[in-house]
């Protein structure tokens, strides 16, 4: 999928079509779209950020960490690829799949761990973009620090102050705000 590609080649649509929920008339329309928005094949930091100010989301921390999660080679940029299969999570995936890609998000330095200071800089950075947090069942946290604690005392099974990516799911299964909130991009 190179910069001066019109087209997807055949077996660049069949290996998407393997690696993600779309159709190859999906992929196709998806791929002339991005064609057309990123001539030069990728998207940079900066005009995903851009983008991201257009969609509401101004806090600079929260774009970075958006843009690392769908920079899955972590080169710097977002060609199609990593594009279409982010993409393809949150809007078609599966439920573990959908937890995975947050479990990233909240990984801040990808050390395969959910740790305290990477859940309040998270939760504070969503506090600012959506206000008070409130809770899909209704319940309203005080703080982030009270969410980050709550967090913590239903996911840390093993009492370690961190969450590994079995624990963060085994837990979510059981959360049923996080469960509804799987169910947002679907």
């Amino acid at each position: 999928m190179g910069a001066g590609q019109t087209q997807l080649k055949k077996e660049e649509l069949d290996a998407l079509q393997k690696a993600t929920h779309f159709t190859p008339k999906e992929l196709r329309a998806m791929f002339a779209q991005f064609r057309k928005e990123s001539p030069q094949g990728f998207i940079g930091r900066v005009e995903f950020r851009e983008v991201m100010r257009q969609m509401g989301v101004s806090d600079e921390f929260l774009q970075n960490v958006l843009f690392n999660a769908f920079d899955d080679n972590k080169d710097g940029q977002i060609n199609f690829q990593e594009f279409v299969c982010s993409l393809s999570v949150m809007t078609k995936g599966q439920p573990d799949e959908k937890l995975e890609f947050a479990f990233q998000l909240y990984d801040l330095d990808g050390n395969g761990y959910i740790e305290r200071d990477e859940m309040v800089r998270i939760s504070e950075a969503f506090a600012k973009l959506v206000g008070p947090l409130v809770s899909f069942s209704g319940k309203k946290h005080p703080s982030t620090q009270a969410l980050v604690e709550e967090f913590f005392d239903s996911m840390d099974t093993n009492c370690d102050g961190r969450v590994s990516l079995q624990e963060y799911k085994q837990g979510a299964l059981r959360n049923p705000d996080i469960i509804q909130g799987l169910k947002l991009f679907s």
